[in-house]
């Protein structure tokens, strides 16, 4: 197969493209005791190993000790809790439930799928069948997608790397990988200093920024490298930074 050097761009979906946080958190926590019971279970996500949807189960079991030495009754419940959550997910949906696309962002997809020079995968921390209802619901087209989830790996650098072969794997060769995510576990995904990284976040007073991480600083994400985007007009500020900015060396 011919190849072609084109820009990666491999996007997050919570938060970054679609808007679950209203409901997606508490339907988890709900089919994890519907399946494993009463069990404590840590208020803050980003205070586990492996912020995924099978890594944070897989340390919900150990801290409560569930999973013991058997390891496939462990797979059996951890299969048991994605269904739930599936099940869940979907009725919320079927019920009218919200889950609207960050503003631009569906345009942005369909520009960067359409222009030549670029691929676009999906990698989530979510399990993939949730992801793509979230997806579709919200207006993304799906057709041909690439996306990489909490099935392919319980660790955030895991499911990057499993989408980038998977793009690799169509005949791509990519000249700059840029991964574009909202919360800090998304940084811990990309793997090291050969990957551009734009942070998207709503700051306090609802302004949305992106961060290049090229121009990251230890002290915090508010510095020079960060810019305003009038309701996160990712395609024509994000696109148009790929294509004016050059890869990295």
């Amino acid at each position: 197969m011919e190849t072609t050097n084109k820009t990666a761009v491999i996007f997050d979906i919570d938060g970054t493209l679609v808007e679950s946080a209203g409901f997606e958190d508490h339907l988890y926590v709900a089919a994890v005791r519907d399946v494993l019971g009463d069990v404590c279970i840590r208020k803050a996500w980003n205070t586990y190993r492996h912020v995924t949807d099978s890594g944070i189960l897989r340390q919900i079991m150990e801290e409560n000790r569930i999973r013991g030495r058997n390891w496939i009754r462990g797979g059996d419940r951890i299969r048991e809790v994605r269904s739930r959550f599936g099940d869940k997910v979907s009725q919320y949906l079927r019920d009218g439930g919200e889950c609207d696309p960050t503003i631009g962002a569906v345009d942005l997809i369909d520009e960067l799928r359409a222009a030549p020079g670029f691929a676009v995968g999906f990698a989530t921390g979510g399990w993939g069948h949730t992801a793509s209802m979230k997806l579709e619901h919200a207006g993304f087209n799906l057709e041909h997608a690439v996306l990489a989830s909490s099935d392919d790996s319980g660790e955030r650098r895991g499911i990057m790397q499993k989408c980038l072969d998977i793009l690799d794997a169509l005949g791509n060769s990519f000249q700059r990988i840029v991964y574009v995510g909202d919360a800090e576990w998304d940084v811990q995904a990309t793997p090291g200093p050969g990957m551009a990284f734009h942070w998207r976040w709503t700051a306090v007073d609802g302004q949305v920024c992106i961060l290049d991480r090229r121009l990251f600083k230890p002290e915090g994400i508010h510095g020079d490298a960060a810019w305003p985007v009038t309701e996160l007009r990712l395609a024509e500020t994000l696109l148009h930074d790929l294509c004016e900015t050059p890869a990295q060396a």
